[in-house]
């Protein structure tokens, strides 16, 4: 089961100041040119971070993707292989979750999708795709979290599965832009 309820209360808590902090934390400029650090990939290449970002990674499920360095990253372990990663702050209130399981089909199932959100609430669904793995976007909602932007995709035998409160779905379109698969 998901552990959106671990994020809700933290979300619902910190939302008035979110859009304050998300909107005055650009990444710092010198003399107009923006400041990077340079991580080197496995395969050689060269990502560039850029000053007040970081880099989160995951061998186990074979991605990165960059994130503001004011988010605090947890992991919780879900059983089966499943886990769900969160990336927050409960003082600016800004923040997002990946639910990740073992998944072998091609499709994600009705069955998978009303597991995963209990309410069935699946608005304004659209084709997506992240570093090329076809997925779907679709709003939805939660009793804990409210109004909900999900991003579900499957690649490597995993279903991804990412939620971030609606009002911030802007500011996290930005974030998944960053996501590679390793």
């Amino acid at each position: 089961m998901r552990k959106v309820s671990i994020m809700g209360a933290v979300f619902l808590i910190a939302i008035a100041g979110t859009f304050y902090f998300l909107y005055s934390n650009k990444p710092a400029a010198t003399s107009g040119v923006a400041t990077f650090t340079e991580i080197i990939l496995g395969n050689g290449e060269v990502r560039q971070v850029p000053e007040g970002w970081k880099e989160y990674r995951n061998i186990t499920y074979r991605f990165s993707l960059l994130y503001p360095e004011w988010l605090a990253v947890n992991e919780y372990p879900e059983g089966g292989g499943a886990t769900t990663i969160t990336f927050q702050n409960v003082e600016r209130g800004g923040g997002f979750q990946l639910f990740i399981l073992p998944y072998s089909s091609r499709q994600v199932s009705e069955e998978r999708f009303k597991k995963d959100v209990p309410s069935g609430v699946r608005l304004g669904l659209t084709d997506t795709s992240v570093d090329g793995a076809t997925g779907a976007a679709f709003y939805s909602e939660s009793a804990t979290l409210g109004e909900t932007r999900e991003v579900w995709f499957i690649h490597g035998g995993f279903l991804f599965e990412a939620t971030v409160l609606k009002p911030l779905e802007g500011w996290f379109d930005g974030i998944i832009q960053t996501w590679e698969f390793l």
